[in-house]
């Protein structure tokens, strides 16, 4: 079910997939329903994102090399793609996220996600009676 894959089973009908979202949110707000919001704080005074140090091109270069090869279908450009030219890239995400780490700031761009439900496979082995014949 999520973009670009091809889905688990083409006997899933649209509207099996609806009842089963709206049944898992359902239940989802009935094991919530009731518990108390969640509570934040806010950091001391004292913390401050500017105790960062400088990233330095190397640090980039050793982090985009450690990333996996799969991507979000979002994502401008294929990861394999980056990983292969980081040397040309580096030098410009390095002056990208210095100033983010340095003024706590992420750009919006950032922080957006596209969250697809998938289905996970059935478990048939639960469900499997196993059924004797007398010949």
């Amino acid at each position: 079910m999520g973009r670009g894959s091809i889905p688990a089973s083409s006997t899933i009908a649209a509207v099996d997939f609806h009842r089963f979202i709206d049944e898992k949110v359902a239940g989802v707000r009935a094991s919530t329903d009731g518990a108390a919001p969640p509570q934040y704080t806010t950091a001391p005074p004292c913390c401050s994102l500017h105790q960062f140090s400088q990233l330095t091109t190397d640090d980039v270069v050793d982090a985009v090399r450690q990333l996996p090869d799969k991507q979000s279908a979002t994502d401008p450009m294929p990861t394999r793609l980056l990983k292969q030219h980081v040397d040309v890239f580096t030098p410009f995400l390095t002056v990208l996220f210095n100033p983010s780490l340095s003024l706590g700031v992420v750009p919006p761009v950032f922080k957006a996600a596209y969250i697809t439900p998938r289905l996970k496979e059935p478990d048939y082995t639960s469900r499997h009676q196993v059924i004797s014949a007398n010949f």
